[in-house]
């Protein structure tokens, strides 16, 4: 299961604020994903089941630590190569990107997370979060919005620069 899923599972943690406490965030939840392992119904979807167990630990820990939202970007690695220039570009899309996550609020945020991040369809991403899957198809559609506003400012600015 760990090895199976351990990557994805880092991945979601990260996105979804846990910073550099994602290692304990997906550790915490494969063992409540293994103690509930029983009400797990057969035949569904793992995936979709273990990212809202670690968005549920996410969101635990955060609390937990009185932090707001801190997203990790060790976990996206956009570098194409081993090119020193590639590597600052890269650096800078992250950059930019963490920026417009932060912008969106979270429920926007976590669908973003789930369908691009971590490529979940639809109906998991409603899945993994909870949601009816017009909620999820609603949220996706007003953060790709906001994030493309997001987005284009910063690149003005940055061009203006």
């Amino acid at each position: 299961m760990v090895a199976r899923h351990g990557a994805a599972a880092t991945r979601a943690a990260a996105w979804f604020g846990a910073g550099p406490d994602a290692d304990d965030v997906v550790q915490e939840a494969f063992v409540k994903a293994w103690q509930a392992l029983d009400r797990f119904r057969d035949g569904a979807p793992f995936r979709p089941w273990l990212v809202r167990i670690v968005a549920n630990q996410t969101r635990n820990t955060v609390r937990g630590r009185g932090r707001r939202d801190a997203l990790a970007l060790r976990a996206l690695d956009l570098r194409d190569g081993p090119d020193p220039l590639l590597d600052v570009v890269a650096a800078e899309r992250q950059r930019r990107l963490a920026d417009a996550l932060a912008t969106l609020r979270r429920p926007e945020r976590d669908v973003v997370v789930c369908r691009w991040l971590l490529g979940l369809s639809e109906s998991e991403t409603a899945t993994a979060l909870g949601i009816p899957a017009g909620t999820a198809k609603s949220r996706a559609s007003r953060a790709l919005a906001r994030l493309r506003t997001v987005l284009t400012d910063l690149e003005e600015t940055h061009d203006r620069a």
